[in-house]
This record gives structure tokens, sequence and C-alpha cells, in this order.
């Protein structure tokens, strides 16, 4: 039922350049210094690959998680921002990631990742687990791609 009704709300795109602190601390960000109008809780690493590979992997990681569809994405400029759901196990609420894929030029790219709950006013730390976890999978993914080249 609230799948249903995600995919029926019309929730504005993010922007992540006027990205402000939200007011519940059911949220994480991860971004470049200086990419939002707050700080990060992490700052996103560099990649030695293509703006569209690291988008590659990154969904590869994002879609092989439990209960989790992709939005859409649109282009913007040289960059690429795609939007996911995951719902939660057991009533099923559901969660969205925001991820910008950021073209450093020379072939590095690097990422902005908004994870924000819809539901509640805590999170007890899911949105950041999330993130760190599918970062450290699509660290994995790199290095695995890196070492198949």
């Amino acid at each position: 039922m609230l799948k249903n009704l995600l995919k029926k709300v019309q929730r504005p795109e993010l922007d992540f350049s006027s990205l402000k602190k939200p007011r519940k601390p059911n949220t994480y960000l991860m971004s470049p210094p200086d990419y939002c109008q707050y700080p990060p809780k992490t700052i996103s690493p560099i990649y030695e690959i293509s703006t569209l590979n690291l988008a590659g992997l990154f969904e590869t990681v994002a879609l092989a998680e439990p209960r989790t569809e992709k939005l859409g994405s649109r282009e913007i400029g040289k960059d690429l921002q795609v939007d996911y759901v995951q719902y939660s196990k057991l009533i099923g609420y559901p969660d969205t990631v925001t991820v910008r894929f950021i073209d450093l030029g020379e072939g590095r790219s690097t990422l902005a990742v908004f994870s924000r709950a819809h539901y509640g006013y805590r999170d007890f730390g899911v949105n950041e687990a999330r993130v760190k976890d599918w970062m450290r999978k699509l660290d994995l993914a790199v290095k695995k791609g890196a070492g198949a080249g």
C-alpha cells in the first residue's frame, strides 16, 4: 500500500546546491566539501573512473539490496542524478536515496548521496548505515573492476 502511495506522491526534485540541513534528524548526507548549503557527515571519495562507470556500479549495488527500486534519473549538465527507494522490512516505509554522480574530468568522478526517511522523526541510524554499507560495496566493486582491467 505504501509503495503505491509513494509512486503517486510528487516530490520535488532534489537540488544538492540548495540543500539545507533538514529539521528532522532522519537523514544522512555524504558529499564533496562545500557541495551543499550544510556540511556533509561524510566527505565523498574520488574515483579514477568515469561518471557513467561509477553510476553503473552504484546502480548494481543499490538494486542488489532488498526492497530497493530505481525511481528515475536525469542528466544535469555533465552529471547524472538518480533516485532510489528502499522500503523497510516490517512495515514497508519508504526511504529515498538520491545520488548525484559528479564528473571531475579526465576520467575521474565522485558522488553526493542524500538518504532520508519520509515518515517519523528519528531513523535510529538507518540512513547512515545504508549509505556506509552501499559505499563499502561500491568501493569493492570499483576495486574489482580495476583489477579486471
